[in-house]
C-alpha cells in the first residue's frame, strides 16, 4: 500500500468510524486523521491497521482499535497543560496521539524492543513532548506523578488502585474493566476529587484483549 493510500485509509477510518460515534471535530479527530497509524504496526499488519480490530503487535500485546481508543481518549478530557501517563504504549502510537493533546506524556512500556521501536517512530514525526520509560506496567511511574490523566492500552481484570493513587485531584483514568475472561469488557472512567475520593463511570462495551500484567489472578482451590 502506498503512502497515498494509506492517507485514504485513514481519512476512510476517521470518517466512517470516528465521526459516526460524534468524534466529527475537535484536537482528537485532528490527531487521528494526521498521525500515520500503519508507522506503528509489523510492516506485516499496515495494511489491516485502519481497520475496526485490535491489531496483534506480538508478545501477546494489541494496539487497540481506532474507535475504542478516540473515544477512551475523549473521555479524558485533555487539557492543553496536561500531563499523562500512557500505560502500555507498545510502538507509541497511543502515546503519539496523546501528546498532540497534552503538554507532557509519560510513555511506560515492560518491553524494551517495543519502547525502543516507538522512540524511532516519535523521533521521526518530531514528537518531543513525550518521555519514554521502562518498567512494570502495574506500577505506573511515580517520579513524574501526579498525573493528569492516564490512558490504560486494554483490559484490567479489576481497577488498579496503584494508579489511580498517581491521579492528580480531577484526575481522570479511563480503561476497560473486564473481571473475567466469560465477562463483556466495560470502558470505566475513574475521576479524583479534591478530597482523594475516586467516582467511577461505565461509558460503553468494548471487546479489547487484556493488557499484559493485568489479567485475572489465577486461583487454586483444593
Amino acid at each position: 500500500m502506498t503512502m497515498q493510500n494509506f492517507s485514504l485509509a485513514r481519512t476512510a477510518m476517521v470518517v466512517s468510524q470516528l465521526e459516526p460515534s460524534g468524534i466529527q471535530a475537535g484536537p482528537v479527530r485532528a490527531a487521528f486523521a494526521d498521525i500515520p497509524r500503519e508507522m506503528f504496526v509489523p510492516d506485516s499488519l499496515r495494511g489491516v491497521c485502519y481497520l475496526d480490530n485490535d491489531v496483534a503487535l506480538g508478545q501477546g500485546r494489541f494496539m487497540l482499535e481506532p474507535l475504542v481508543l478516540a473515544r477512551m481518549i475523549t473521555a479524558l478530557d485533555i487539557g492543553a497543560g496536561a500531563r499523562v501517563l500512557d500505560v502500555g504504549c507498545g510502538f507509541g502510537y497511543s502515546s503519539a496521539v496523546l501528546a498532540r493533546l497534552a503538554v507532557q506524556v509519560t510513555a511506560l512500556d515492560s518491553d524494551e524492543k517495543m519502547l525502543h521501536e516507538a522512540h524511532k517512530h516519535w523521533e521521526t514525526l518530531g514528537i518531543q513532548n513525550i518521555s519514554p520509560i521502562l518498567g512494570e506496567l502495574e506500577s505506573g511511574y511515580e517520579k513524574n506523578q501526579p498525573y493528569d490523566a492516564i490512558l490504560i492500552n486494554g483490559a484490567v481484570a479489576q481497577p488498579p488502585d496503584q494508579l489511580i493513587r498517581q491521579l492528580a485531584a480531577h484526575g481522570h483514568l479511563v480503561c476497560v474493566v473486564k473481571p473475567n475472561a466469560d465477562a463483556v469488557g466495560q470502558v470505566t472512567l475513574f475521576k479524583k476529587d479534591d478530597r482523594n475520593r475516586v467516582m467511577n463511570h461505565e461509558l460503553f462495551d468494548a471487546g479489547s484483549k487484556y493488557l499484559k500484567g493485568f489479567e485475572p489472578k489465577v486461583t487454586f482451590s483444593f
